[in-house]
């Protein structure tokens, strides 16, 4: 795929039941959970993390970084007009935005509306956009959609996200292969979004207008972001969703101020503090999410006081 981006997939992992607190205990036969340090890539929660399962709108994530990514990479930018094709009505589950066959929008319009809103049209847009052009470089025939979740998985492959298989650029479970992902995955395909500025600030608004082009007019339509903890705690991200077969999921992610450290040579030593805390299948994945990012941040001061110690290689995430 187009990407020059390539981060470290290796994620330190240590889980240890002790710090799973009685009420992770009691959701986790409904939800499966993780919390990740995003700059040491250690897990300081997990619960039924490998379980393979519908994620539906979480997906999303992984179209919002195939979509940027190909922008960089192409340099075609995100300020394109990409048309919503005819068939994206009968493909999608979530109009939120209204849209319709002709309709265009920037590819910038596109992700907010995919990223933010969870609009399932939006997201087919961009996936007939990108998936065509990434045909045409390649010099290939074939389903521009096909190809674009080609491109999904490969980046989930990229990641490590080996239990993840995405059917659709959407997530709705509306065909009748599903997709799955785990929680562990999408975790990492979140470190993924996080760790490019451009996706956070795609993710970390409440509303945004965005323009629709119809019939020779422009339309402003709001977004609104249904990622309800947005704000919360330092959360800035990342993606929230619901779907009959999924359930309630959502990945946040939630930085606190960075620290210094004075040395003994006069320099000084920085280290950032941000969490990613993925729930699916939750009843109540705000309130559980909130939840496990607290205890996340009581696990992560601990390892911090005992100096930050990762003392076996199967304890890291990769061998998940």
């Amino acid at each position: 795929m187009f990407s020059r981006f390539r981060p470290r997939v290796l994620l330190y992992a240590l889980i240890s039941t002790g710090i799973i607190s009685a009420c992770a205990q009691q959701t986790q036969a409904q939800s499966s959970v993780i919390v990740v340090d995003t700059f040491n890539r250690k897990v300081h929660v997990a619960g039924h993390a490998n379980s393979r399962r519908p994620v539906g709108g979480l997906a999303k994530i992984a179209t919002g970084m195939v979509a940027l990514d190909w922008s960089v990479a192409s340099k075609v930018g995100v300020n394109v007009l990409a048309p919503v094709p005819t068939f994206a009505p009968q493909m999608a589950g979530i109009n939120v935005l209204g849209l319709q066959p002709g309709d265009k929008l920037t590819l910038r319009d596109l992700i907010y509306a995919t990223m933010m809103g969870g609009d399932d049209l939006a997201a087919i847009t961009l996936a007939d956009f990108v998936g065509r052009d990434h045909l045409y470089r390649l010099g290939r025939q074939g389903d521009p959609q096909v190809e674009f979740v080609r491109q999904m998985n490969q980046l989930a492959y990229r990641e490590g996200a080996t239990g993840t298989r995405f059917q659709n650029p959407h997530g709705y479970e509306n065909t009748r292969s599903i997709g799955y992902s785990t929680a562990a995955d999408i975790a990492r395909l979140s470190l993924y979004a996080v760790s490019r500025p451009a996706m956070r600030f795609y993710t970390n608004q409440r509303s945004r207008n965005i323009t629709i082009y119809r019939g020779g007019q422009q339309l402003s339509v709001p977004v609104n972001n249904t990622n309800a903890l947005l704000g919360d705690s330092g959360i800035d991200g990342v993606k929230a969703s619901s779907t009959p077969r999924a359930g309630g999921c959502v990945a946040v992610s939630a930085e606190r101020p960075a620290s210094v450290y004075k040395q003994a040579d006069g320099s000084s030593l920085i280290y950032r503090h941000r969490l990613v805390v993925v729930v699916l299948g939750s009843v109540n994945p705000f309130g559980e999410a909130k939840a496990l990012l607290d205890q996340g941040w009581n696990a992560y001061n601990r390892w911090v006081a005992a100096g930050r110690p990762i003392t076996d290689e199967k304890q890291l995430l990769n061998h998940f």
